[in-house]
């Protein structure tokens, strides 16, 4: 008592304001609508766990892992042929309203399709607050956000978080596609696609843009630098692109259970798609013919349809940094889907002469000619 006098000189009055002050924060805490300070926000670490009776309740070095923000599951009286899960940054709204424009939710049930979004945390974002994503979450129940930091080498965490979700919700779809959401994709035409796979419903396979023999990067200036710690081999396995590719639920289990007990490895398609995959033997089918590896092939296609009623030969592909280019090129690709079109003579990667737009986020474009073969 002595010591509280010689700081506080009316302790009685001290103990009230301070039992005020304790009373009012709790009060902020439990009424804020910004839920940052609940985020347990976490960084990448190694799994050590060698358990092979692997639980979903485990999520690599994740003690407490938990969906922020879950999704609607897959409904059990609904025929949906596809789960289409989308890798997209927290702040990415543009792209997501560009997507959702495209084909809303009543849309996707027309063909046979449900699809959710993929985030993490970013508590540091200076456009895009967590209230925000709540909110956007609220309006469409499509958003599955964990509890980890947004962070380029955390996207393998969200990359199997999306097969794990999947999984465990939407285990009665026949495939699983797995893409980003600065990937452009001709909607329409995924059921037609997804025939022509003819796979066994109880095959392991992955069907993408396949990428064989390619080296370790242990060039320190590069983006792709991998440490002999992280990756020892000089090569990697056989992997797809992580742009775009389609799976099914027995395969995305089987992955996100070895992942669990398997070293974990920040570039994400090579991690799933080939360290994991090469060790449950899943059989990869090439399906690059359908992929423009350039935006400005997607961009040609678009000026082709609008100008020309041409038929587009490819079905994916970057957006170049156009974040409106989804909605765009469906837009303009739905007037071929109805047997509209004209076909090529030659192929789109032949007779492509494309605008290269350098989108500069917030700024202004700048725009070059050039052929692209």
């Amino acid at each position: 008592m002595k010591i509280m006098e010689m700081f506080f000189p009316r302790p009685r009055l001290a103990a009230a304001l301070l039992g005020i002050l304790t009373t009012l924060i709790v009060l902020y805490l439990l009424n804020t609508s910004n839920k940052d300070v609940y985020i347990n926000i976490l960084e990448p670490g190694t799994y050590r766990n060698n358990d092979k009776n692997i639980k979903f309740e485990i999520f690599f070095d994740i003690k407490n892992f938990h969906y922020i923000l879950n999704a609607r599951k897959c409904e059990n009286n609904t025929k949906i042929n596809a789960l289409i899960i989308v890798t997209s940054y927290f702040g990415n709204v543009e792209t997501r309203s560009a997507m959702r424009r495209a084909f809303s939710e009543e849309d996707l049930k027309q063909i046979n399709l449900k699809r959710v979004f993929l985030l993490g945390v970013a508590p540091s974002d200076q456009y895009t607050r967590q209230v925000s994503v709540q909110n956007e979450n609220k309006r469409f129940g499509d958003i599955i956000q964990g509890n980890f930091i947004e962070a380029y080498r955390n996207l393998t965490y969200k990359h199997v978080m999306g097969l794990r979700w999947a999984a465990q919700n939407c285990f009665n779809v026949d495939f699983i596609i797995k893409m980003d959401d600065d990937t452009v994709v001709n909607v329409e035409q995924l059921p037609k696609l997804l025939k022509s796979l003819k796979t066994p419903k109880s095959q392991n396979f992955i069907a993408g843009y396949v990428l064989r023999n390619m080296l370790a990067i242990r060039e320190p200036a590069n983006k792709w630098y991998v440490t002999q710690d992280e990756y020892s081999l000089p090569m990697y396995p056989t992997f797809v692109s992580g742009w775009f590719y389609i799976t099914n639920p027995n395969t995305a289990e089987k992955i996100y259970k070895l992942s669990q007990i398997t070293k974990y490895f920040w570039i994400d398609d090579t991690f799933v798609s080939g360290i994991l995959a090469q060790k449950l033997k899943v059989k990869h089918y090439d399906i690059s013919k359908y992929y423009a590896e350039h935006s400005e092939y997607m961009e040609c296609c678009l000026d082709d349809i609008r100008s020309k009623n041409l038929n587009c030969d490819v079905l994916v592909g970057p957006n170049g940094g156009n974040n409106n280019l989804f909605y765009e090129f469906n837009n303009a690709v739905g007037i071929c889907n109805l047997h509209l079109c004209k076909n090529r003579t030659k192929p789109l990667k032949e007779t492509c002469v494309a605008k290269k737009f350098v989108h500069l986020g917030r700024g202004k474009p700048q725009v070059h000619n050039y052929k692209l073969h």
